[in-house]
């Protein structure tokens, strides 16, 4: 991964205009966010000489490029230069100490929809995270990614509350794990979007935490799905007409 700063410059701050200042550069930052732009959460903004700026992480050294803003991003950088007369920049601070490879849907035969990381979307041949940046817009109507981040926070949440289990375990498990729940359909619709999009086979990844009868078959077709070996050294069962993945119970 690495730093940025992202730096907001203004030969003088009005005190009364502050707080509406760092209402909207927050919208400017999340739209950054759910274009995959950024992966960092809960930043901070500072002031320090006339400039506001804050410490950014991004997917790729690139991922600010001006040609994978999305038309969001653009509204809101010109809604802080024009209402606020403000100056928008980029400064590279360096690469982070963790380093996260990434892949690209050329090189990737085909996809896998995942919760967690720096994207939800994988390739299928490293597991490697790829930018939601470099996918053509999946809500179309809005010219966005919002059925995925949409989907990526529910799965958050359920996933949260379920590990949690102080507000009924089972009812949040089925959420991740039954075929036909609303979170498995979201994502399958997803998946199959992305593979409409890009032509690339997209696979949704079931939840498996505790059943062994869905080991035996496909939950979706009833169909063999069990693999000779690991697929990248997580999964162990896959259904190609399905496109479904998962894993085995851990003894």
């Amino acid at each position: 991964m690495f730093i940025y700063q992202i730096l907001f410059h203004k030969a003088d701050w009005p005190a009364s205009e502050m707080e509406s200042f760092l209402h909207d550069a927050d919208f400017f930052v999340r739209s950054l966010r759910s274009n995959g732009q950024l992966v960092s959460l809960n930043e901070v903004f500072l002031f320090q000489e006339n400039t506001v700026w804050l410490h950014v992480q991004c997917l790729k050294k690139d991922s600010l490029d001006e040609r994978y803003n999305s038309d969001y991003v653009n509204q809101w950088t010109s809604i802080l230069m024009e209402r606020y007369e403000v100056t928008v920049s980029y400064k590279y601070v360096g690469e982070h100490l963790v380093s996260v490879p990434t892949a690209d849907i050329e090189s990737s035969s085909s996809l896998i929809l995942y919760w967690g990381g720096a994207s939800p979307i994988r390739s299928g041949d490293s597991f490697a995270p790829i930018p939601l940046y470099n996918f053509p817009y999946t809500h179309t109507v809005h010219r966005n990614y919002e059925d995925i981040n949409s989907w990526s926070r529910s799965y958050e949440e359920i996933d949260g509350l379920w590990f949690r289990g102080s507000m009924g375990e089972k009812k949040f498990h089925n959420y991740l794990s039954d075929i036909g729940s609303p979170l498995t359909m979201q994502g399958r619709d997803i998946c199959g979007r992305l593979e409409q999009l890009t032509g690339k086979p997209s696979y949704y990844y079931l939840f498996n935490y505790d059943s062994r009868k869905m080991e035996q078959s496909c939950p979706s077709c009833g169909g063999h799905w069990q693999l000779e070996s690991k697929l990248l050294e997580k999964f162990d069962l896959k259904c190609d007409h399905c496109r479904l993945v998962s894993e085995k119970v851990k003894d």
